[in-house]
């Protein structure tokens, strides 16, 4: 295993660009030492025209900006997910339809690295009023050429009651120093111990199943429909609070 910590990661910001988007958690992560060992896992393999891509885990970690419990979390669902549609067959970028039910910044961002490639111009926005629930680690995955779709889920055991409550107050900075270090240790073990539990431990056995599909949304309208969005909430939100100084 290769040990990694903060010091590794402020160096490399000065080559990787997704390090900007780091945020309130590297903040913290600093604040308290923490340094993490990265597990060791399989990477995630994926074709784009005539090009084999690899991402490991750690790469992901350095893209996103910090160890992140989500983002190994779906790094594990994809592997897993991905490895029952296509077997051992490398998957083909333009094969692959991906759905998250999370807006959470490292399930994004692994979804972008694996989808998009490493630019952090392609970043992907969560449409306004996605909620960030104890559903987040939820994934569809579909294999277009051969109509296969695949439900995979984190065993909801697996995920503390309080994770998400937690989380919210830390992010509002409303959490007690004993919140704190249970979140923290609800983190480690995220990170450190869901990649040495099995496939059946953490998802199930989820099986592929064949569906029919109507209708069609490209890439571009989508990112369309999700500023209008964006856009219309801040336009609403801005109403609302001039009406209150009125």
């Amino acid at each position: 295993m290769m040990k990694k910590n903060l010091v590794f990661l402020i160096a490399a910001s000065l080559f990787l660009p997704g390090l900007l988007w780091a945020g309130d958690c590297l903040e913290c992560h600093q604040k308290n030492g923490v340094t993490i060992v990265v597990p060791e896992i399989p990477p995630l393999r994926i074709m784009a025209g005539t090009t084999v891509y690899e991402f490991t885990l750690e790469q992901a970690f350095a893209f996103h900006g910090h160890e992140c419990p989500g983002l190994t979390t779906a790094f594990l669902a994809l592997g897993h997910g991905l490895k029952r549609l296509f077997g051992e067959e490398i998957p083909r970028r333009d094969d692959i339809l991906i759905i998250s039910r999370s807006p959470a910044g490292g399930i994004k961002d692994l979804i972008d690295l694996l989808m998009k490639g490493d630019n952090p111009a392609l970043k992907t926005w969560a449409p306004d009023g996605m909620l960030n629930d104890q559903s987040r680690f939820h994934f569809t995955l579909m294999r277009k050429s051969t109509s296969e779709l695949l439900d995979i889920r984190l065993n909801p055991g697996l995920l503390p009651e309080d994770f998400t409550r937690l989380k919210q107050k830390q992010k509002k900075q409303q959490s007690s120093r004993e919140e704190d270090e249970r979140l923290h240790g609800y983190i480690k073990s995220m990170i450190l111990d869901f990649p040495r539990k099995s496939d059946s431990e953490l998802f199930g056995n989820p099986q592929p199943r064949k569906v029919m599909l109507w209708g069609d949304v490209d890439k571009g309208e989508m990112d369309r429909r999700i500023r209008k969005l964006r856009l219309e909430n801040k336009a609403q939100m801005r109403r609302e609070s001039e009406g209150e100084k009125r």
